[in-house]
């Protein structure tokens, strides 16, 4: 499973697994501290900390991809593109904490404590969470195209392969498909390929007459048996597969044109995108 449908929120696992985690370490040092009187002072830390390396986890992004925001400079506020290194983020976090607890052992210890007992906690989720997306190769279930032929996607093996998952009445697919599209043109040493989830031929069919984009690979998933093979729950994602068939790396929502140079760095060198 890639992802996981919390009510009407869906998040991937990373994101789940984060977001646990800080929940947790949160709460261990709340209940350490209930009887200090500074415990204000620790979560305030805390709070800050979280801050500052969601930031900095956010502006490294930015600075590595600058050159995909030039066209459009609405997304560089747009978090919703996922564009963020962790990697930063929880270095950056970690110091800030180091820093406010430097002279006082008390704070140190009780840091030390919830991020241990986290630590521990999460690490066997998140080693699975790795192995299961290693494991997820390219989808053997049927498609069709939009000529009502079956596919079968197994037979891009061999090159890198961007799968889509996307609806019509899905208004983030449909902004993040001029990206998509541009991708598709101008890296054709990649296969793109556009699977339309739980909606008619007809449909789609409209759908694609009605627009201005030009889409190659368009495939028809009515039942959304592909989408549940990968362990895909929400639209729009998008999976990132190697030469080998292995999934690299995933993302849930809409994707900006910087975030897709960055995934798409991660399976193949490839050409930079270029404008659409």
């Amino acid at each position: 499973m890639l992802s996981i449908a919390v009510g009407p929120i869906v998040l991937s696992i990373s994101q789940l697994i984060t977001l646990v985690g800080l929940f947790m370490f949160w709460g261990i040092t709340y209940l350490q501290t209930r009887n200090n009187a500074q415990q204000k002072q620790f979560l305030d830390y805390i709070f800050t900390a979280i801050i500052i390396g969601f930031l900095t986890a956010r502006l490294t992004f930015i600075i590595a991809m600058w050159q995909g925001y030039q066209e459009n400079w609405w997304q560089l506020v747009n978090i919703s593109d996922g564009g963020f290194i962790p990697s930063t983020g929880w270095g950056v976090g970690a110091l800030v904490l180091m820093f406010y607890a430097r002279r006082n052992k008390l704070f140190i210890k009780a840091y030390f404590t919830s991020a241990l007992i986290t630590f521990c906690c999460l690490i066997i989720p998140t080693f699975f969470a790795v192995i299961y997306q290693a494991a997820v190769e390219l989808p053997s279930s049927p498609l069709r195209n939009i000529e009502g032929h079956e596919v079968d996607l197994r037979r891009y093996k061999g090159t890198p392969v961007v799968i889509n998952f996307w609806a019509s009445w899905c208004p983030p697919c449909r902004r993040e498909m001029p990206v998509l599209e541009a991708a598709q043109k101008h890296n054709p040493e990649l296969v793109f390929v556009f699977i339309n989830q739980g909606e008619s031929l007809l449909s789609v069919k409209d759908f694609i007459d009605s627009t201005a984009l030009d889409l190659k690979n368009v495939f028809i998933d009515p039942t959304s048996n592909v989408s549940r093979e990968t362990g895909a729950a929400g639209l729009p994602t998008t999976l990132f597969y190697n030469e080998k068939g292995q999934l690299v790396t995933s993302h849930m929502g809409e994707l900006s044109q910087a975030s897709l140079r960055y995934y798409l760095n991660q399976i193949n060198s490839v050409v930079p995108l270029k404008k659409g």
